[in-house]
């Protein structure tokens, strides 16, 4: 199958990372500390790790990939104990992978050998790992991998709902995405669209899921060990179009934290309005498990209405939860109904994405009909 060996690599990078995630949030008993980033953005010890992971992972097998990730090295370099406590969890990690031998793990149902995850060397080379993420800047050609090792490092720090984010571009198109829920408690063997997803809906006891899609070939979700040679539960094909067709008016919106957004909260509210539909639904404030929720079922449908056409998003945030959604049956556009552009680097910009939908392909038209609708009211 095309992408075989980099879906398996980028779940057990996705896996360890998830695993050091959790690692920190057991071990500070859900009282992380966090720096500020130039956005006013917090950023954890758990962010720099696991993009450091992710990176040396996937570099270590394709030498002359690209890589494009949220944090960079410049807090670490600045921060001397910042930078220790980095280093001792990517050491903490590289103890705990020997530690668990090389046993043969589940990958895609099949029994595959476990992948030998590279480590960096010493602090120097893990801060130019980070770099490679935080500086890259180029998509459209060749291969690029896109992360974003904390989505959601606000709920994070309060452990709530986040997720461990990885996708290869190829060309500027998704052909793998890999996300990891390591706090979701979702039932594997349960009826898609039957289980809510919230913030505090947590697993405490376990280690959480992971989805995972190659262009063309569906979305798949496993439970995640408390191991990188335990591995993963058996893969569930998830597919949303075995799910009844809703009427307009019983339409879940998956909604941000109210009031903490910045896009247009009012107007997502007058769409499901003119819908007939009940607005908040399902409210996350992870991006991209927002993407999971519709993925699942536990969610219809998303809009993003950007309050100013000079509005623009980070590819992070969505690369890699599109493809989920897509390959589970859903529809993404914008509202000019134009595919999301991941080829212009970091940004997704309103000159060329104006505004997001994102539902299953028998209700597209007519929340689209309810987008326009309202802004036409909103700009005259």
């Amino acid at each position: 199958m095309a992408y075989s060996a980099e879906l398996r690599l980028a779940l057990q990078a996705v896996h360890r990372a998830s695993l050091l995630t959790k690692s920190v949030l057991r071990s500070l008993s859900n009282n992380v500390s966090a720096e500020t980033k130039a956005d006013d953005s917090p950023v954890t010890i758990a962010d720099f790790a696991a993009q450091a992971l992710l990176i040396s992972a996937l570099r270590a097998v394709y030498p002359t990939d690209a890589f494009l990730g949220e944090e960079s090295a410049d807090a670490l370099r600045q921060n001397e104990t910042l930078a220790d406590r980095v280093w001792q969890l990517v050491q903490q990690a590289k103890d705990e992978t020997h530690a668990g031998g090389s046993e043969n793990e589940k990958g895609d149902g099949n029994s595959v050998q476990k992948e030998e995850l590279a480590f960096p060397k010493n602090k120097e080379e893990m801060f130019e790992l980070i770099d490679r993420g935080g500086k890259g800047e180029i998509t459209r050609r060749g291969r690029t991998w896109v992360m974003d090792p904390v989505d959601g490092t606000a709920t994070f720090m309060q452990g709530q709902q986040y997720a461990v984010c990885l996708c290869l571009l190829v060309d500027g198109v998704q052909q793998v995405g890999v996300i990891a829920c390591p706090n979701l408690a979702f039932p594997i063997q349960g009826e898609l669209g039957q289980t809510a997803i919230h913030e505090d809906q947590v697993d405490k006891d376990g280690f959480g899921v992971i989805l995972s899609a190659v262009k063309g070939q569906g979305t798949f979700i496993r439970s995640m060990n408390s191991s990188l040679s335990a591995g993963f539960g058996e893969p569930r094909h998830v597919d949303r179009t075995t799910l009844p067709q809703k009427k307009a008016s019983e339409l879940n919106f998956v909604e941000a934290t109210l009031g903490k957004t910045s896009l247009s909260q009012p107007e997502h509210n007058a769409v499901a309005t003119t819908l007939g539909a009940q607005w908040p639904g399902t409210i996350l404030w992870s991006q991209q498990m927002k993407y999971v929720a519709l993925t699942l079922g536990a969610a219809d449908v998303m809009v993003r209405i950007p309050k100013t056409k000079d509005r623009f998003t980070y590819i992070w945030d969505h690369a890699g939860g599109h493809l989920l959604f897509q390959e589970a049956g859903g529809v993404i556009s914008d509202f000019k109904g134009e595919q999301i552009d991941f080829a212009n680097g970091r940004k997704i910009t309103g000159e060329r994405n104006w505004g997001m939908i994102a539902c299953m392909p028998g209700l597209f038209e007519e929340v689209g009909r309810a987008v326009m609708e309202v802004l036409k009211k909103r700009d005259g």
